[in-house]
């Protein structure tokens, strides 16, 4: 598992401190489900730290950048950044997937590759960065995780 989690480090261009957090933000709620003395927590508290953070600063970069957009029209600009789809082709793109700790049951129908798990997992990536580098370290990592969506923006 260590030279997993060292190769997505590499991948993402970053180092956790932690280990264990970024561990945990790629233990699905499955796995939980179906070996709770392995996997005794899931990615959930993460993932929803990191879907705030997401939001947050792309709605910050939206906002700095596009000074004449009306609040309608930055709401769906987030919207259409932020959306699962989006999040799962850069978890993909990343190749997120592979690294997930799944039960038996979501591996063979396919949860590797499902977009709300990839989206899940990128959101429990970023909040694990979160606390374990700070604010602005996580803020620089999902800049550049999502500089071409915003760029299309």
């Amino acid at each position: 598992m260590a030279m997993e989690l060292a190769t997505l480090e590499l991948g993402l261009d970053i180092s956790f401190g932690d280990k264990e957090l970024l561990a945990l933000a790629l233990t699905h709620p499955s796995a939980t489900n179906e070996a709770p003395e392995e996997f005794p927590e899931s990615n959930q508290r993460l993932e929803f730290l990191g879907d705030a953070l997401i939001d947050f600063v792309v709605a910050q970069e939206l906002f700095r950048c596009l000074p004449e957009a009306t609040e309608g029209d930055l709401t769906e600009l987030r919207s259409a950044i932020v959306r699962r789809e989006t999040l799962a082709r850069v978890a993909r793109d990343l190749s997120l997937g592979l690294s997930l700790h799944l039960g038996q049951g979501e591996e063979e129908s396919g949860g590797r590759d499902r977009e709300s798990n990839l989206a899940a997992t990128l959101e429990a990536v970023v909040g694990a960065f979160l606390l374990d580098q700070g604010h602005e370290a996580a803020w620089d990592l999902t800049l550049r995780l999502l500089q071409p969506d915003l760029e299309q923006a």
